[in-house]
């Protein structure tokens, strides 16, 4: 099948747009919002500028925001409804640019790749400035997916260099590389990706390196080279998220070259992790299997019996997470709360302290997977909109309490009484401040200063009372709602259940999605582990039958016949 090819723009000053002054003031709301990343609000915001008509003059551009923040929210047919109503339209080239570059981002985050590459080679022309950086990025991952290595190569040089996407270009043009057999370019790029990361030392970088620096190693082992691909990995950092399995790669090197001192150390860190890891499993069998084959037995079979106490408390951890997972909330939490376990710095490699952290160290793998985070997203998406609908849901409660207490509310009548005996208790009381001023003036002159602000405040008071009992007394029946609207607002708070309704539904569906997905991954985890439990148990069996068969051929001395 025919693929195209992406060209690039080169970042010329001719194609860069100068930023357009605000023509409605509602967009700069809106705009706030949005460079907030309140994308909620700026929808809201949205909307009702929308049906108020507030953005006569610059409706495209707001609608263009609207198609990518409903992109951002994990919307894609309703973003991709919004674009093409905009292509269909008589928009500016800019503006046109734009939705064709959105519309092909939405279709390449759905792995609609060559559908991507059409979409965006519709972009000609004038090319907006806010977007030229993210066009080229995509522009080279699509040629990058698409097999055209070297188109993809030449415009990191040319156009990305420097940039904070050209790491990652590199990388998955590497990866890349290597799987089209292009061993020496592949390795070219790992490297520099290594270099980049020696001169940006955000966290980030230098865990892309720790990849490459991985990915470098097994190209060398798969080319025999053991001794270049020992050498990479002792540059792989001892902690953070590739740790483990450089670790466990060195270890096998290190055996591979008959260095068996120097794999013991890695595989007594990993030993000393936790259970739940995969490469940590397999560490464990190894290192009882490296002291066997040393001929350290005693060691051996003591690592063969702390293994399998270890995949004994594993399999019970996993029963546990199992537990977690089908508590009520516990979606919900594990979903709000998965930066703040993800910020943890050794939660790869410690036992987790928090109960839903019990399912972290599981989910390593899964959390690297783009489905997975897609599924996370929609749920936070979801549980913040739920959390909006039972705001207006409470609202709705206050606002149907206030309705049916105006509904039960006062007739003519009772509210002539009202104003009756309310002027009756203002007349009393302006009798009695009366008294008070006589009193007053019985003080000497210092002690009269005093009260006068406070007499001069009381009598403001009666004014402005006697102003409401004049215009209440001019009402002549209470207010009470119109027909037409008491069924809009019924409509209305009929809506906000149903609304409510639907996102519950929505919320429970996925939250079974999500429990599938990591119950299989789970799944995963038990089998290896029971894999790994097994061999445990016939090491140390294995151990015992030497021990036995070695103390049945200890000759024994002769006894003595006693005459």
């Amino acid at each position: 099948m025919w693929r195209l090819i992406i060209v690039c723009c080169l970042l010329l000053p001719s194609l860069a747009l100068s930023a357009e002054r605000l023509r409605d003031l509602k967009f700069g709301t809106i705009l706030f919002d949005y460079y907030q990343q309140n994308y909620f609000n700026s929808l809201i915001g949205y909307e009702v500028a929308k049906a108020r008509g507030e953005l006569q003059n610059q409706k495209n551009e707001a609608r263009l925001l609207q198609g990518g923040m409903t992109l951002s929210y994990g919307l894609p047919q309703q973003a991709e409804a919004i674009f093409l109503e905009l292509l269909e339209q008589q928009v500016s080239k800019p503006d046109q640019n734009k939705a064709w570059f959105y519309l092909a981002k939405l279709y390449y985050q759905k792995g609609e790749t060559d559908k991507a590459a059409a979409t965006l080679s519709q972009v000609n022309g004038e090319i907006p400035d806010e977007i030229v950086r993210e066009y080229n990025y995509l522009a080279t991952l699509i040629n990058i997916k698409n097999d055209h290595l070297e188109v993809a190569g030449n415009s990191i040089d040319m156009i990305a260099k420097g940039s904070v996407y050209e790491p990652y270009l590199r990388f998955n043009l590497a990866a890349s590389q290597l799987a089209a057999g292009n061993l020496s370019d592949s390795e070219s790029n790992f490297k520099r990706v290594i270099r980049y990361a020696d001169s940006h030392t955000d966290e980030e970088f230098v865990v892309l390196a720790d990849r490459a620096k991985q990915a470098l190693a097994h190209v060398d082992i798969n080319q025999g080279d053991l001794l270049a691909a020992w050498q990479d990995l002792q540059n792989v950092r001892t902690t953070g998220l590739y740790s483990n399995r450089a670790l466990l790669s060195y270890g096998w090197t290190a055996i591979k070259l008959e260095r068996y001192p120097q794999a013991i150390p890695a595989l007594k860190a990993l030993d000393r992790r936790s259970i739940s890891i995969a490469e940590v499993q397999e560490a464990k069998v190894l290192l009882a299997h490296l002291y066997e084959q040393q001929g350290a037995h005693r060691t051996a079979l003591k690592q063969y019996l702390l293994a399998e106490k270890a995949f004994a408390q594993g399999v019970d951890a996993i029963a546990g997470a199992r537990r977690v997972i089908a508590g009520q909330r516990i979606p919900q939490e594990f979903v709000r709360n998965l930066e703040a376990m993800m910020d943890e710095t050794d939660w790869y490699g410690s036992e987790p302290s928090l109960d839903y952290n019990k399912l972290t160290p599981f989910l390593i793998e899964l959390m690297s997977s783009n489905p997975f985070h897609i599924v996370i997203k929609e749920l936070r998406d979801l549980y913040a909109l739920q959390d909006n609908l039972s705001y207006w849901r409470r609202q709705a409660n206050e606002h149907q309490l206030i309705i049916r207490h105006r509904q039960q509310g006062w007739s003519s009548e009772s509210l002539a009484k009202f104003v009756s005996r309310h002027q009756q208790r203002k007349d009393q009381m302006e009798i009695m401040v009366s008294e008070l001023e006589l009193h007053s003036v019985a003080l000497n002159v210092e002690e009269q200063q005093r009260f006068e602000p406070m007499l001069e405040a009381v009598r403001d008071d009666f004014d402005q009372m006697e102003k409401m009992l004049k215009k209440i007394k001019r009402i002549e029946k209470p207010y009470r709602e119109s027909e037409e609207k008491l069924a809009w607002m019924a409509e209305l708070h009929n809506r906000i259940d149903i609304k409510l309704a639907r996102v519950n539904g929505l919320i429970k569906k996925l939250e079974n999605v999500m429990r599938k997905v990591v119950n299989a991954e789970l799944d995963k985890h038990e089998e290896r582990m029971k894999y790994y439990w097994a061999q445990a148990r016939l090491g140390k069996a294995r151990l015992y039958d030497r021990t036995l068969m070695n103390l049945e051929q200890v000759p024994t001395a002769p006894t003595e016949v006693k005459p």
